[in-house]
């Protein structure tokens, strides 16, 4: 199975016009926040889009009323299909987005436990690889820039990864054999390690009485 066959076709870029609507407000409100205090990017997002719905009910009473060239018919309005969205929460969907979050905070916090007690040392010592290299992106680049980064990813690699899947597949698989070969190399290390003051100690002779 493909590794982009469960994400939404809106990240294809099938119908451009649908994926820009979606992208491109996104993308330019995380730019402006970089910038800006959000009090200022909610404010300022709020008056284009009231400026945008006046300007399409303008155009739709023009286009109707007063030059008769579109029926008058609820299709006529551009917006016609944002009427039909239902933008209800129900409390079944809301208990059930609490209990997968609380369910996947617990994972998390258990899982941060036994990383941080060193129950896997293998594992403790990836984690703090991978602690080492973060900090080298947040001297880079802060969080915001990162979920930017995040975004334009989430847009872009689904379809270049449809159009080149042999080729990424080819350098993935080497990629996580290399790792592999890693991973090996430093559980035998650490095995290594364990095993050594065990024999020093099997061969110090008992202290006579």
């Amino acid at each position: 199975m493909s590794l982009t066959s469960s994400l939404p076709s809106v990240m294809f870029w099938t119908n451009p016009l649908e994926t820009a609507a979606i992208f491109l407000p996104t993308l330019a409100a995380l730019v402006a926040l970089i910038s800006y205090s959000i009090i200022s990017v909610v404010s300022t997002s709020c008056l284009v889009i009231l400026l945008a719905v006046s300007l399409c009910k303008l155009y739709t009473h023009v286009m109707v009323n007063l030059l008769a060239k579109l029926p008058a018919d609820p299709s006529s309005d551009p917006l016609h299909k944002v009427y039909s969205f239902d933008l209800t929460i129900s409390a079944e969907t809301v208990e059930t987005i609490i209990s997968c979050s609380l369910s996947n905070v617990n994972d998390i916090l258990i899982l941060l436990r036994s990383l941080f007690l060193l129950d896997s040392l293998v594992d403790s010592i990836k984690f703090g690889v991978l602690l080492y290299f973060i900090t080298y992106i947040g001297l880079m680049c802060n969080l915001l820039t990162v979920i930017t980064m995040a975004w334009i990813t989430l847009f872009t690699f689904p379809r270049l990864y449809r159009d080149n899947e042999m080729a990424i597949d080819s350098l993935v698989e080497k990629m996580m054999g290399q790792v592999e070969e890693v991973k090996s190399k430093v559980t035998s290390l650490v095995t290594r390690s364990k095993a050594t003051p065990m024999k020093n100690d099997e061969k110090t002779p008992e202290k006579e009485e």
